[in-house]
């Protein structure tokens, strides 16, 4: 067993969210040749197929963002955030040497508060990029980011620029510590090579071309194929070109020990 996960996968489970959130209307790739030294690391071999919903083309999700802006001062503090009038900062985060580190203190701050589950937060120079979670498409679009500050000047920007996914790989609900493909929908695809499959990717529900991830930005799962006892085991590894490839059983269960 050969289960590879990316940084970005590994630190959304080890701080923010469930298997199930993690691949929920992603896609599989499967290609030739052997996997990749880790999840990050971009693809090898030859695509032979793309497994979505019922072979359907997909459509990436693109996750809702907004942001703030800080744009003067030299003291004081950002006193509140809120989006959708829900507070994400958890209590006022002071002036810190720059206002580069004082974003970088923000955004610090919303992702380490408890109380909020909905959005992660970056920052790059002065901006602090707020960045809905996946699932949510364009539910959040036109949720209000309001914050206070002291002091310091700062301009708001609302959500925005969220798309829902389509035909993308669904999960069961967890049963027993497992969580399964959904059993109403057909996992597959029509091949675009003949090969022998010899290893999968699982990706998130964003768009995610398989280059080398640098910066720990996807979510992807590797995992050898075969015909038992792999990570994914199926009927025959040899696929023709044009023909349907389908997954029928795909189950991730957490270790009880």
């Amino acid at each position: 067993m050969t289960i590879k996960l990316s940084t970005a996968a590994r630190n959304f489970l080890a701080g923010i969210g469930s298997y199930k959130d993690l691949f929920q209307n992603g896609r599989m790739e499967i290609y030739s040749g052997s996997q990749p030294a880790n999840a990050d690391a971009a693809v090898t071999g030859t695509l032979l197929c793309t497994i979505t919903d019922n072979s359907a083309s997909r459509t990436a999700e693109v996750l809702a963002t907004g942001s703030v802006t800080l744009t003067g001062g030299s003291s004081g503090s950002l006193n509140t955030l809120t989006v959708n009038s829900v507070d994400i900062l958890g209590g006022a985060v002071p002036y810190n040497t720059s206002l580069n580190q004082t974003a970088t203190d923000i955004a610090t701050q919303i992702n380490r508060n408890r109380s909020n589950v909905e959005y992660t937060a970056s920052a790059s120079g002065a901006v602090v990029t707020i960045k809905a979670l996946p699932g949510t498409g364009a539910s959040p679009n036109g949720f209000v980011v309001a914050s206070t500050t002291t002091t310091l000047t700062k301009t708001d920007a609302n959500l925005s620029g969220g798309v829902n996914a389509a035909n993308g790989l669904k999960f069961s609900e967890p049963s027993s510590g497992a969580v399964s493909k959904l059993a109403s929908q057909t996992w597959s695809g029509i091949n675009a090579s003949s090969g022998t499959a010899g290893y999968y990717r699982l990706y998130g529900s964003v768009a995610d071309s398989g280059a080398l991830d640098s910066s720990a930005t996807y979510y992807r799962e590797d995992g050898a194929i075969g015909t038992s006892g792999a990570d994914l085991n199926m009927t025959s590894t040899a696929l023709t070109n044009g023909i349907a490839t389908s997954i029928n059983v795909f189950q991730k269960t957490m270790p009880n020990a």
